[in-house]
Order: C-alpha cells, then structure tokens, then sequence
C-alpha cells in the first residue's frame, strides 16, 4: 500500500524534470556531509519549466504591446497623437507684437519644442509631456549620455572634461544608453526633481540622422506604475518603434538624488 501513495509522488517529479529520489545516504559515510540540496529545474511556473514574468515585468509586456496596437509605431514623431486621457497642447509660435493677442499670456517657447501634451484625466495627477526637435551636435567621440547632460540637464553646467560619465550617473535614479535595431543611439534617464512641489521625470533622447528628438514627461507628485509604463511605450518607444530598457519603471516612493 506505501509504494502506491508514493507513486502519484514520483510521476509529479519526474515530469517537472527531477531526478527520482535516491537511496538515503548511510551517515558514517564520507560523502554523507558533502551532500548538498539541489532544487529541479523546473517546476518554477504553472505547467512550464520557466517562471512566469514578474509584476514589473508583465505590466512592461501589457504597456509595449498597447503601444504596438496604435496606429502610430514606427511613423515617427511628426504623427504622434495623444493617447486616451491626454490632449494636445497648442505650440505658441513666435508673432509680431501687433499681432499679439490682447488676452495672451507672454511665455517663452523654446525654439525647438515641436508638440506638447497634458493629462487631464485625474483631479490630482498633473502630466505634461514635451517633445523637441533639436539639432543633432554631439561632439565626435563624446557619448550620448554625456552630451545630454551637458546640454540638457539642470545639472549640466557642472560637467567637467576631467569628470567621466560615470561620475554623474548617481544624479539620476536609472540611466539607460541603448540602440535600436537602425543603429540609431538612445539615452534614457529618470529622477525625482529637486522642490518644494515632488515631481517626477522622464526623458528620452534619441538621434536620427540630422534630428535629435528629446522627450520630456514631467509627473506631479507620481502616478501608477501601469499609467507610467503605458505612456513611456506610447511617447518614447512607439513613434520610432524603439526598444524600451528593461529596468524601466517608475519613481514612486523615492526621494531625489540632486
């Protein structure tokens, strides 16, 4: 009777892929101490030898493949839209004075901000996503990572030729450097911005040929990490079908590195 309970047992691991149990070892022997547990290879996910992705992990799955469904992956910046819960925000062009509107409020445009977007679908959450068109000027030899900060970052001044990247990675809270399948470079960084108002901030660069495209999502104070992945796949992967970084994620919870 004992050798037909222990039978439905060893089917079990045998087919997770462990070795059938071994005799046990008589405790006087040498190699009795020097026997150590090994765990079977599989049997980590439900009727897989692989274990199933993480939260993190399967809520990255969900947000690059929302951003694959949308019409847009792949046309480029020029034809990106806002995704639910966003609206586009007017881009003020430079006029005469006498042209001016009498109501308007007088806010300087940065010369290369092409399109921007705000959230306005939560009482309490503020996003304004912006997207530049800059001149692509990285000085030959110097990494992409270097060339944003020294142009781009509020910290950027502080950048010395003696100091190496590395140096300045701790400014941020993640910092990827990756390129896609076109061989085009790509930074991406995030951080919790130094205030008395917390606020959270992504950005993306990107060079394309004579174009380097910087995005900036500003968060106030943060937002679900669903909500956050699923709007960095649409702003910053889908308009050049690019490749996110896998430790993407967002900043809840932490406090500012600057």
């Amino acid at each position: 009777m004992r050798s037909l309970v222990l039978l439905p047992v060893l089917s079990l691991l045998l087919a997770c892929g462990a070795a059938p149990p071994a005799a046990p070892l008589d405790s006087s022997a040498p190699e009795a101490g020097k026997r150590a547990a090994v765990p079977p290879p599989g049997c980590r996910g439900s009727g897989s030898a692989v274990a199933p992705p993480g939260p993190t992990e399967a809520t990255r799955q969900r947000a690059a493949a929302a951003a694959r469904a949308t019409g847009g992956w792949g046309k480029g910046y020029r034809a990106l839209q806002p995704p639910p819960g966003f609206h586009a925000v007017p881009v003020a062009k430079n006029v005469d004075d006498g042209a001016a509107d009498e109501d308007e409020v007088d806010v300087e445009t940065p010369a290369d901000l092409v399109m921007k977007f705000a959230y306005d679908d939560h009482e309490y959450i503020s996003v304004v996503v912006e997207v530049f068109d800059h001149r692509a000027a990285r000085p030959e030899g110097q990494s992409l990572f270097r060339h944003a900060v020294r142009s781009f970052d509020a910290n950027g001044e502080d950048v010395t030729d003696e100091m190496a990247d590395a140096s300045f990675v701790n400014w941020f809270d993640r910092v990827a450097e990756l390129r896609d399948e076109k061989g085009r470079r790509i930074v991406e960084w995030a951080y919790v911005e130094k205030g008395c108002d917390r606020a959270e901030l992504y950005e993306r660069f990107i060079e394309e040929g004579e174009h380097l495209w910087h995005v900036r999502m500003e968060v106030m104070p943060s937002a679900p990490e669903e909500d956050l992945l699923r709007w960095m796949a649409h702003f910053f992967d889908a308009p050049l079908a690019g490749p996110a970084p896998a430790d993407r994620r967002g900043l809840a919870g932490k406090k500012t590195t600057r």
